[in-house]
């Protein structure tokens, strides 16, 4: 059996990982660990969940020295989950080496961020919009940078951020390594890679890993009426740690209220849920106080925890590329994993498609749904951290379990004290885009809050965002600075 040692892993760094519980390096981390400790630049393709943090991870805090006042590591993400997750995973393997890491992302008070910065740090972790403007602000300094980790490069590429990314590489020293890592290997990211790096080397390692082997993937017919009676059998029946996805902020809220009503405990989130509740969540879920965690699309993005049992799509994914996406959360990490998709009668055909995108079968599941009544729900939900009145412990759980559902507070649109405004986005559904994504594309390009955006209508050439009203020039003039896949982006108040 390989050892991490035995890449070149310093043995300060393989120590945490055994206390992280990694006992063998993934493919990811066995091919591209010991190239990038030579100090090479290179870029690797390779899917979610393949152990790509802990890649670059070892390799950056195996080649800079702690205790810099100055970064002398940048690494890129193109959401603030991810950048948030990074930075927690690269805290826990810098734990015997001294490495201080901070994350760096839109929706949080610039202010407190660069007071972060300005207290030293070896290593930023962060958005793009983020880190531009902390450096238009002076407050990020990035003339010692001696390595640059572009993660999830084709999505940031996706989101409009070439401009972003090659601003801030401009303010990097030349003399440096670039790792980049990307699931595909389009035209735009190999010429990224080859105007940002030196002779790189390219290690396809994952290439043709669409879905993990390790995931069994089921379908459960079921009518929107007994959809929650089949997740409370499921639940009953496998007691999974689950990843429950539904399609909008208000079934996820609902569904959330009457699962804990029914003496369920879970966590919701969702784009309008305020960042440090959802961080709140997340870490619940993660650190395993809750083991039901119910999210749209949007707000799931980045997501990177890998002892998820099942993967329950409650609605029907809006196309194959947002099933991969989804499911490939569990499987994970030597582990199997189950995903289960209701799928009404008009649906069923959708999973055809699904199947030819994948290669593989998704058998029927083979349980009876156990009726019951309609949980009463409670007028005022039990806040984030603390359980539902009437939740109970599940059998074989070590932990009391939290309930949380997100704000109700925010269906309000023109008051007195928050009028909004309707944006037009030259971007639509024929350009492969979702609800969420959209969203997701407004809120990091914008630099946005959670709270800012109200709603969001996808058209087939054009999205209208419902913004906070004092926010619409600012949204306008941001987004028309970027360009998606060569086009450039134009967006108006109407």
């Amino acid at each position: 059996m390989t050892l991490f040692s035995d890449l070149g892993v310093q043995e300060n760094i393989a120590k945490a990982m055994k206390e992280m519980g990694w006992t063998e390096p993934t493919p990811v981390q066995e091919a591209t660990i010991p190239v990038g400790l030579l100090g090479k630049d290179l870029f690797a393709q390779a899917q979610t969940g393949t152990g790509k943090t802990g890649t670059y991870g070892s390799i950056v805090l195996g080649r800079t020295a702690p205790g810099s006042k100055i970064p002398s590591a940048l690494v890129l993400a193109p959401t603030r989950e991810l950048a948030l997750q990074v930075s927690e995973e690269l805290g826990k393997l810098s734990k015997y080496t001294g490495h201080v890491c901070i994350p760096i992302y839109g929706g949080v008070s610039l202010s407190v961020q660069a007071g972060k910065l300005g207290r030293g740090a070896d290593t930023v972790v962060g958005t793009p919009g983020r880190i531009r403007d902390l450096i238009d602000r002076g407050d990020l300094n990035l003339s010692k940078v001696s390595m640059v980790v572009l993660d999830e490069a084709d999505r940031m590429l996706d989101m409009g951020f070439a401009r972003d990314l090659n601003y801030i590489l401009s303010k990097v020293p030349r003399k440096r390594q670039t790792m980049l890592f990307s699931a595909t290997m389009s035209p735009d990211i190999r010429e990224l890679a080859m105007k940002q790096m030196v002779k790189p080397e390219e290690l396809l390692v994952s290439k043709d890993e669409i879905v993990l082997d390790l995931t069994r993937q089921h379908y459960l017919m079921a009518d929107k009426d007994s959809k929650r009676d089949a997740l409370c059998t499921l639940l009953d029946r496998e007691s999974p740690k689950t990843i429950v996805f539904c399609h909008t902020k208000r079934r996820t809220n609902q569904l959330s209220k009457k699962m804990a009503a029914a003496g369920y405990v879970c966590g919701a989130i969702h784009g309008d849920v305020a960042q440090n509740k959802r961080e709140k969540v997340v870490k619940s879920f993660r650190d395993g106080d809750i083991d039901v965690l119910i999210a749209t699309d949007v707000a799931a993005r980045g997501l990177d925890i890998d002892d998820v049992d099942c993967v329950v799509n409650y609605d029907m994914p809006d196309g194959p590329d947002t099933y991969v996406h989804r499911i490939g959360r569990t499987g994970r990490a030597g582990k199997e994993g189950m995903a289960v998709t209701f799928v009404t009668e008009e649906e069923k055909g959708e999973l055809k498609s699904i199947e030819r995108k994948t290669g593989k079968s998704i058998i029927p599941l083979e349980m009876e749904i156990v009726r019951r009544p309609e949980p009463e729900v409670p007028k005022k939900a039990a806040p984030a951290g603390k359980p539902a009145a009437g939740a109970r412990k599940k059998e074989g759980s070590g932990k009391g379990r939290s309930a949380s559902s997100a704000p109700s507070g925010f269906a309000r649109r023109q008051t007195p004290e928050r009028r909004t405004a309707m944006i037009e986005i030259c971007l639509g559904s024929s350009d492969g885009l979702s609800r969420s994504d959209v969203r997701d594309y407004v809120l990091t390009g914008a630099d946005l809050s959670d709270r800012d955006i109200v709603d969001v209508t996808l058209n087939p050439r054009t999205s209208i965002v419902e913004v906070d009203g004092k926010k619409a020039d600012e949204v306008c003039n941001a987004l028309s600075k970027y360009d998606y896949c060569d086009r450039a982006v134009r967006a108006r108040i109407v």
